[in-house]
């Protein structure tokens, strides 16, 4: 299982479609359950959480074998770089056992 945060997105969604045209089995991870009606009907399967709930995101981890993050863009009125790298610290990989993980920002 590939599961993608951001796969509502265009670099996201494009990772997913690819996928999904070859077979694999995809988790699209998305805050908004709205935005995934349309994967669902494309047979991604679909796993609502907020980037930085670590709990609910490492329960969505749990059945996958790779992960392909990309980190949502932070507010402009702060550090950006900071905040992004927070974002990522914060989703925790370690103990996941995924055989690749990706993240873009």
């Amino acid at each position: 299982m590939h599961i993608i945060l951001g796969g509502t997105g265009h670099v996201g969604s494009a990772a997913a479609m690819s996928l999904l045209r070859q077979g694999e089995a995809v988790t699209i991870v998305t805050r908004d359950q709205s935005k995934g009606a349309d994967w669902t009907r494309r047979g991604a399967e679909i796993a609502v959480a907020d980037v930085h709930d670590s709990g609910a995101l490492r329960q969505v981890f749990r059945q996958g074998e790779r992960l392909f993050l990309l980190n949502p863009p932070a507010d402009p009125s702060t550090d950006t770089d900071v905040e992004e790298r927070k974002t990522v610290a914060a989703i925790t990989f370690e103990g996941m056992g995924f055989s690749k993980a990706a993240a873009k920002s």
